[in-house]
Formats: C-alpha cells, structure tokens, sequence
C-alpha cells in the first residue's frame, strides 16, 4: 500500500470511530417530540376533532398568529380545502357553523376562551390559563426547549467552510463557515444525525506548491515562515502564468509583478524565455503532482507538512468565531475512492471513453444548432474547442445528452473525480439521506451537474439522498454597494470582529460586579453574535453589508439591531430573575392572574419557535428562525418597559413564569444560532 493509501485508511479508521461515538452519543438523546409542544398539540387536537366531525379523509386548517387587539383574538384559522366547495359564500354557509360549534364544545374549553368568526377566518382567543401553562412548558423543558425530532428519521451531512490550502480564506469561506455551522445546529436541533465536514481543498494544484518548494526555497526571503512561502507560491504561479503568453509584452509588466518573476525566474529576461522556464514550471509540477497521486513517500511527506501549515493558519480565524468542525476531510481523502468508482463505472459502462466518434457527433450537433441560427460560430468555436480537449477522457454521460468529466484524457484525477468519490465514501460512511454544500454560486452549474451525474453513474437511487447546493450571496460594501474583494473582505472582517471585541471590552470595563475575565468573555461573545446575527438576519441569497469606511458605526448599528440587541433581551429577562433569587411557582400554583393581549403575543411567539425552527431546518435558511427572534426580542422590549415583574419587593407570579420562559427561549434558540448570552452583561 502507497503512502497516501496509508494515511487515507488510517483516516477512515479515524472516521469511522468518530461516527461510532457520535451515535452511541446521540442514542442517549430524547428530545421532546414537536408533537408535544403546547401550540402544535393544539394545533393537532383542532385537526383532529373537525376532520372526524367532517369525515372524507383529513382536513389540513391554516393556523396563523394575529393581533388580539385588532382582531379579537390570537389564532386565525382558514380552511383551504373547504373553500373550494363553493368558494366563501359556500364555506360560510356549510362549514362555519359546525365548524364553529365543535371549537366552542367542552372539548375545547380548557384551551379556546371565545370564536368570532370574519368572513371565512375562525379567530381563536386562548383561554390564560393554556397561555401561562404553555409559558409554563417552556421553563420545564429549560435547556431543551426548541429541540424537537422533527428530523429524527435523518441523517445529514453538511459539506462548508472548505478553504483552500496553501492559499488565504476568502469572503466565501467566512458565509460557507457561518450558514453551514448554524444550520448544522438547526438540523441537530430537531433530531437528525448530523455529520459537520470542512471540505477541504488539499490535493488540485499541489503540484505546483511542491515543486515551488524544492525549486524555489533559496530564493524566498530569510524570514518568510513555511505558510507565508506557501502563499508566496501561488502568488509566483499566478504571476508566471498571467504573463507567460505568447502576446505578452514584457517590458510593460508592472513593477510589482516584474519584482517576482525576477526573483523566481531570474533567467527569464523575455516572453519567450518566460515561457520556457514558465512551461518547465508547470511539466516539474506535474511529474510532482503524479507523484503524489501514486502515493510517493516523500511527496507525501512534505505535502502533509503543508496541509498541516495551512489548516493551522486558518484555525485563527475558525478560533475567533469559536467554531470548529468535527471531520476535516481533504479532497485526498476521497481520491482513492473516486479513481475506483470511474474504473467501476467504466466496466460497467455507466461511464465511457469518449472517443473521437463520440466527439464528432458532438461537434455535429453544435453544427446543426449554427445552421439552424440557434448557436454563433463563435460559440461553437468555444464549444467544439472544449470539445476536441476531452477527447480521451473518461465521462459520466447525463440526461439530455449532456455530459461530466470524470477522469482527464491523460488518466489523471481531477476535481469531479474526488467530488464522485466523496459521495461514494460518505453513503458507504454515513449512509446520509440528505446531502448538502454551502459553497459559493460560481459553483451551481458544478453541482448541478455532480448531483445529476451520482444517479447516472449509479452512485445512488433515484430520491435515495436529497442533494441540495446552498448558494449564497456576497459581502458588499455598504456604501457603494459594490461587492468586496475576497482578501478585503477576509481583512475587514476580522478587523470588524476586534474591534467590536474592544468596543464591547469598554463600554462594560467599569462594572463593579465582573470580573476583567467576565467582561472579556462576554465582549468576545457580544463581538461575535453581532457578526453572526447581521450575516444569518439576510437571507441566505442576499448580500450581506459591511461598512469598511466607519467600522464605529457599524458595531453600534449591529448592537442596537442585531446579535447583540437579542443578546440584551435574553439577559434582561436573567437578570430580573437573579434580582428575585427565587424559581418562579409552578404556573398550576397560580391561581389569580390574568394574561393580557401583549402578554399572549409574546407566549405564542415563544411557542412558535420550535415551529420557526424546523421550518428554518427544512429549507435551509436561517433567516426563517432568526427573524421571528428579532420579533419576539422587540415583544419582550416593549413588554418589559411596560410590566413591572418586581414591584414593592413582591413578584407578579404569572410574569415571572412569562420572563423565565423568555430567558429559557431565547438563550437557547440563539445557541443554536450561535449566539451566545453572557451570565451578566
């Protein structure tokens, strides 16, 4: 066995222990079913009592939150399926009175206090005692409140983050860590099995970084550490082949990049001499790169070395946002795999050689499509050329007469091999029902094409595992508007990130009751929440503001209006039950209250957060759940300024119960979020 068959079995031994672990683990874990909860009980007990009333088969009612005050009651409920027989008229005059008489029978007393009909809508007013009980439910589950199994019955795997090695985050890699965690946390939350994985990109290309390092190591500067020179590397290949063509005009290359190729190419003082050392570049890399492929000791050795400089400069940045991912998994890993799903596939004829017959028929169709003016000749031209270069190659042939590259025409790996190779390994692994990328949009027509060519190379059944590419949008700047370069962004980031740690670090260094340790940990945690909440408050496919000109203003718009505003509110509700010292009583001891509109608003916007939740789970977004937190948080603000809890030394019982289930809620659906509550702010 080869030296990178070795370390790639090892690994698998590796991985194969962690997910043995994980699931012994997470056998131990019973969340609280969502059927459980108090508004879906409801929900489904409603359901229930008229479908059997109606009979024919179950009725599907839609439950919406509404305004007591502007309409008299808490829930509205609409009925679809009965609006077509008959339209309004027809359900006004057929279904609303039995529907309204079974929702105002004892059956229902406990929860429905009055029905008042509007047209075709039902509105529910709840009864305050369900209200304080549901509250109630709330500070009983205490750090499993919003968990639900929901997704049980899943397993998923989310494929983010993914840098690059040997090269420096981008702004894609910031959005990909933060979505992909989060939504990891939702999916977790409701149940399912989830498998977090850094794709990591450690294998295309490397050629070019070991070679660079034996060719180059007299010529890098004395005191460039060995990630620094890793970067440098690129920058030398970026630079060589930007200028090593045939039309370049070497005396007009700007000083800046004449500076690299002097140093690195010092023999090249012409275009055609660059281009020869250039070309000899790129033949050393390739015989490094094969090299490596064929498991080779010593390339294998020093490669390691570099994967290892690279995962631990990026490991700042994963520090700072204090995120880290369970399974860090390179493109090497999957190589081995995906060389013996093509040779498969080729026997088994679910992937062919395609051949020069096959590209003639091919570059036909382009014709037919020019002639008949449904194509220029200038994108055939760009077609066909692509075209004639897969001759010899190994290709996946999908639907519609497409096809995918599988395998290059001179045998070697590429990309899409490794891709193929990782979905084979991880069913066989984790056996995932749903499969999801968080990678950026340039990718979507790669993916697209990836998920296709899985069904036709036989990888998977038809519907066997959801695949989903979760794209996302850019960091803009917010002025302009403009989208921001990838290191820009990486820089600005990170500096928004320590300032907002100073910002918070001052404005709570001088209190008396923490400790210097306390307000550091709380500012890193108010610093972060503030940059996850502003990136997961956008929809996913939405930009994402940041501004680079007035960093102050910014960290002072996020805390009244983002992380750090949900942060308060949670921390409000703790410190008025740390003020009273005492666990509220339980809401059955409670015998003389009243819950008014407000008050209802916010428990049934609590209540709705394991909804929010599998919902943001479901269609992978977020913003789904963060946004109804924002509005709970602006509830609980206005509610809080309005109703004393502690007043002459006495605790109001039923809002005490309301504001410890206000703290339970909140602290744990922005943990999920990842957003963290100081004890004390």
């Amino acid at each position: 066995m080869n030296e990178l068959a070795k370390r790639n079995a090892a690994l698998k031994a590796e991985v194969e222990r962690y997910r043995d672990a994980y699931l012994a683990c997470r056998a131990k874990a019973e969340p609280p079913a969502f059927a459980d909860y108090p508004l879906p009980a409801l929900k489904a007990r409603i359901t229930r009592a008229l479908s059997e009333r109606r009979g024919g088969g179950e009725l599907s009612p839609q439950f919406d939150l509404i305004d007591r005050e502007q309409f008299g009651g808490d829930i509205a409920v609409k009925f679809p399926q009965l609006l077509r027989d008959g339209g309004p008229k027809g359900f006004i005059d057929k279904h609303l009175p039995w529907i309204t008489e079974v929702l105002e029978g004892p059956d229902f007393a406990d929860a429905i206090a009055a029905v008042e009909t509007k047209g075709m809508y039902i509105n529910l007013r709840l009864t305050d005692r369900w209200l304080l009980e549901a509250a109630w439910r709330i500070c009983e589950l205490g750090e499993d409140f919003a968990t639900n199994d929901a997704e049980g019955d899943e397993t998923v795997l989310v494929d983010y983050s993914s840098p690059n090695v040997a090269k420096v985050l981008h702004a894609g890699h910031i959005r990909s860590t933060i979505i992909g965690h989060v939504l990891c946390n939702m999916h977790e939350a409701c149940g399912a099995d989830v498998y977090r994985v850094n794709h990591i990109n450690d294998f295309g290309g490397f050629g070019f970084s070991l070679e660079g390092w034996r060719r180059f190591e007299d010529r890098f500067p004395a005191d460039m550490g060995d990630n620094e020179r890793l970067l440098e590397i690129y920058r030398i290949r970026r630079t060589a082949e930007k200028y090593a063509v045939e039309d370049a005009d070497f005396d007009a290359i700007p000083a800046a990049d004449k500076a690299v190729l002097e140093r690195y190419f010092p023999e090249a003082d012409s275009t055609g001499e660059l281009i020869s050392a250039w070309h000899n570049f790129v033949r050393a890399a390739d015989a490094r790169f094969e090299k490596l492929e064929a498991g080779d000791a010593e390339e294998v050795a020093l490669w390691a070395k570099m994967v290892e400089w690279s995962l631990a400069d990026f490991e700042a940045f994963y520090d700072a946002l204090d995120i880290h991912i369970d399974l860090v998994l390179g493109e090497s890993f999957y190589f081995q795999a995906g060389e013996r799903v093509v040779d498969a596939c080729l026997e088994a004829g679910t992937a062919v050689l395609f051949d020069r017959a096959r590209a003639d028929a091919e570059i036909a169709k382009l014709d037919a499509r020019v002639e008949a003016e449904k194509m220029k000749p200038e994108e055939r031209d760009k077609r066909a050329a692509a075209i004639e270069k897969d001759i010899g190659a190994v290709v996946a042939l999908l639907p519609d007469g497409e096809r995918m590259v599988v395998r290059r025409a001179d045998g070697r790996s590429i990309y899409a091999t490794r891709d193929i190779g990782a979905i084979a390994l991880r069913k066989e692994l984790f056996a995932p029902s749903r499969m999801t990328y968080v990678v950026g949009q340039e990718q979507r027509v790669h993916f697209e094409r990836l998920f296709k060519a899985a069904e036709a190379l036989g990888l998977v059944e038809p519907g066997e595992i959801d695949f989903t590419h979760l794209w996302f949008g850019f960091y803009v700047d917010a002025e302009t508007g403009k989208k921001l370069s990838s290191r820009d962004t990486v820089a600005n980031v990170n500096h928004l990130l320590a300032e907002s740690v100073a910002y918070f670090r001052a404005k709570y260094d001088e209190r008396d009751d923490q400790t210097p340790e306390e307000v550091d940990h709380a500012a890193q945690q108010l610093a972060v929440g503030s940059l996850v909440f502003n990136d997961l408050k956008q929809d996913v496919k939405g930009s994402v503001e940041i501004a680079t000109s007035d960093l102050q203003a910014t960290i002072e718009s996020f805390e009244k209006s983002g992380g750090a505003y949900m942060v308060y509110s949670a921390c409000r509700a703790r410190s008025i039950l740390r003020k009273w010292g005492k666990a509220p009583v339980p809401a059955s001891e409670v015998a003389d209250f009243e819950i008014d509109a407000q008050e209802a608003a916010l428990i049934l916007k609590l209540q709705t957060i394991p909804e929010k939740l599998a919902a943001a789970a479901g269609q992978a977004n977020p913003v789904v759940l963060v946004r109804h937190l924002l509005e709970t948080a602006g509830i609980y603000n206005s509610y809080y300024m309005r109703a004393p809890v502690i007043s002459g030394g006495e605790a109001n019982p039923s809002r005490l119960i309301i504001t410890q289930a206000v703290q339970v809620a909140l602290t744990n659906a922005l943990k999920i979020c990842h957003i963290e509550c100081p004890p004390k702010i």
